[in-house]
Order: structure tokens, then sequence, then C-alpha cells
């Protein structure tokens, strides 16, 4: 690999130390427009801005800015950067410490369990366990590693995040809905099997189905025609439905709960018969 490849591989920028380590000496750095940010740092000008400003503050995404590089659900995207550094300099960044592992890659982004741990102290409930769960599926995290990363008294509040990544959520939304009705004290299941019907993201006094979804959310319009169909199929079996968009849940979660709870003011409609 050519000295431009090998530093495009690594979004742009690298230390010198690492670029030495690999045979890529100042002078092809400067012949391929590289050039000195900072001290021991070579960039090109089309580099990775947020690996940019990693390296110039001696640190390493984290938290959310990890996150969306590791393909970890999150609500909205982060804001500012998350950076985690050994020091009090820079600033124009969210700050981090306590890194227990390495950066992943070679590139200066935290550790998947980092990035969890950051998440799990630093992120608004819904994002810091949307964060913590698709790490645990989709990149094998092991729950038990996360657990005696939280043991410190002050973790109190990140390990009760942690319980609720219990894995029957399955998306954002879900989560969002999860803890909306349970501040509004609702009394529900999530991901109830129904028979002829299939899986219903939640169940409210075992009658009121209530699915949060959109085109967007599926793999496929077949799919979310299909997701109609098995709502369609539990309104023939008696059910009350309610279906609501994201966006419902996380900007006008007292129109959603006005609608649940005039339903359930209506009563069980199997009660009725």
């Amino acid at each position: 690999m050519d000295t431009f490849e090998f530093l495009m591989s690594m979004g742009g920028v690298a230390r010198a130390g690492l670029l030495n380590q690999y045979g890529h000496a100042p002078a092809e750095l400067r012949k391929i427009g590289a050039y000195q940010p900072r001290h021991g740092i070579w960039a090109l000008p089309s580099a990775d801005q947020e690996y940019l400003l990693a390296l110039v503050n001696n640190g390493q995404l984290t938290c959310a800015s990890a996150a969306v590089r590791y393909g970890l659900w999150l609500k909205d995207p982060p804001v500012g950067l998350h950076l985690a550094t050994k020091h009090n300099r820079g600033r124009g960044f969210v700050r981090h410490s306590g890194l227990r592992l390495g950066a992943e890659a070679l590139l200066p982004v935290a550790s998947v369990v980092d990035t969890v741990i950051h998440a799990l102290t630093c992120l608004p409930d819904v994002d810091a366990i949307a964060v913590a769960q698709s790490a645990m599926q989709k990149h094998g995290v092991v729950r038990g590693v996360l657990e005696g990363e939280l043991r410190a008294n002050y973790f109190g509040n990140a390990r009760k995040l942690l319980r609720m990544a219990d894995g029957l959520s399955e998306s954002v939304p879900e989560i969002s809905a999860r803890l909306l009705f349970e501040a509004q004290g609702l009394s529900f299941r999530r991901q109830v099997r129904i028979s002829g019907v299939g899986r219903v993201d939640a169940l409210i006094d075992g009658w009121l189905i209530v699915e949060v979804n959109g085109y967007q959310f599926h793999s496929s319009r077949a799919a979310w025609r299909k997701d109609m169909d098995r709502l369609n199929a539990a309104q023939a079996r008696g059910y009350q439905v309610l279906s609501f968009a994201p966006e419902q849940v996380w900007n006008s979660p007292d129109e959603v709960m006005a609608q649940i709870r005039w339903l359930l003011a209506q009563g069980n409609p199997h009660a009725r018969r």
C-alpha cells in the first residue's frame, strides 16, 4: 500500500509515529500534499474532520460520535463531537475520560465497550439504552463485560439503563414508546405473540395493541404492507389497534397518550361482547 492509500485508509490523517512504523516518510507525505496541522500529525486536505479533531486534541471519538461510526442505534445524530481525552485541554467538544480499551483498527475511535459505557453515562435515556442494546446485538458486546465496568457506586443510573437494554425493543422508536408508557404508568407487555396475528410491539391491558412504525423503518414497502395486514388481522380478532409514527411518539407524546387513554376508557371490547 503506497503512502497515499495508507493515509486514506486512516481517514486522511494519522500520527507521525504510526506512519513511520509502516514505512511512510515525511518526504513521501509532502509529495502527496499532506501537511501537519500539529506537530506529530500528518493530514490530507480531504481528511475526515472528526478524526482530525480527535488527533489534534490527542483523543478518540467515543459516545454518540463513535456510535455513528459503529452503526449503533441513536434517535438523533450527535450535535457536537464526543472525545475521550487524557487531559483537560481543548474545547468545542464533549469531553470523556476513563478509556478501558484501545482504539479500534488504528483509527482514533474508542472501542465499542468504551463507546457504550460513555453513552450510558452521557446520553439521554432513550439513546443510552439504544446504543447499549444495539452494541450487544450487532457487535456481540457481552453484557457481563459492561456490568463489570459499571460496578462503582456512581454508575448507578448507568446500570439501570443497561438493565433496560433487555433485547425486547427492536428499534429506537420502540424504546421511546416503552419509556413513555412506563412514565405514564401503563400496564403493558412488549413483543407479544398473538395467535393468527404474530408479534406486536406492545399490548396494553391485554387487549389494546400499540405499534410504532413507519415505512422508513421497514426493509421494503412489501414488508410495510405485510405489517398493515397483520394489524388488520388483529382488529378482525377483536383487538383494538393504534399505530403511531415514530415522530408522533417523539414530538407529540401528549397526543399519543390522549388517544391511548381515550380507548382504554372505553373498556375491553372482549368484555362488552
